[in-house]
């Protein structure tokens, strides 16, 4: 996929990760849209790279479709934003589980279902979602996020078998333990 002059949707741009991922993808000509919940560190990055800011909250599903909407027609996703999720399953209130699931599984399924049929009628296109090495080896004091990236692992991987040999390229990531 050629990344100089393609628009890239990047999800969780305010994070150490995100951050990084955007630097990175600026460098090599990239037309950034970058989102994430904290305005106030979205947008300092965002004039830095001479990106767009889309300050939105993945929990919310209508936030999500303004976000497809203002985004207009992108090129790359990277699926990066995620909640830590850690500790027992007790520790979690049914409120903080289904957020966890919204923004680490439901939300890059739902920019996918999206973003894929302009991608498809275009012939070209990426999808790259972030997941973790939580998603191939479960850990204690981890289930909820242990189960929100084995169910990304496993639909990366259905997606990419779908869209073989249609011009749109799927990824998972899969990186280790950082600190920020």
């Amino acid at each position: 996929m050629q990344i100089s002059g393609s628009t890239v949707l990047l999800t969780g741009a305010t994070g150490g990760i995100g951050h990084a991922i955007a630097r990175t993808l600026g460098a090599r000509g990239a037309k950034l849209i970058l989102t994430g919940r904290r305005a106030e560190l979205l947008e300092p990055l965002a004039a830095e790279l001479d990106a767009r800011a889309l300050a939105v909250d993945l929990c919310e599903p209508a936030e999500i479709d303004r976000l497809v909407q203002e985004s207009g027609e992108v090129d790359i996703l990277v699926a990066n934003a995620a909640l830590p999720a850690s500790g027992t399953l007790d520790s979690f209130t049914v409120e903080e589980i289904d957020r966890a699931l919204d923004v680490n599984l439901r939300a890059p399924i739902v920019l996918a279902h999206a973003l894929v049929p302009g991608m498809l009628e275009r012939r070209r296109g990426h999808l790259l979602f972030m997941s973790s090495l939580s998603g191939k080896a479960a850990t204690p004091g981890a289930a909820l996020y242990n189960a929100s990236k084995f169910g990304l692992r496993g639909f990366t991987a259905a997606l990419r078998a779908d869209l073989r040999d249609t011009g749109v390229g799927v990824s998972g990531v899969f990186p280790g333990f950082i600190r920020d």
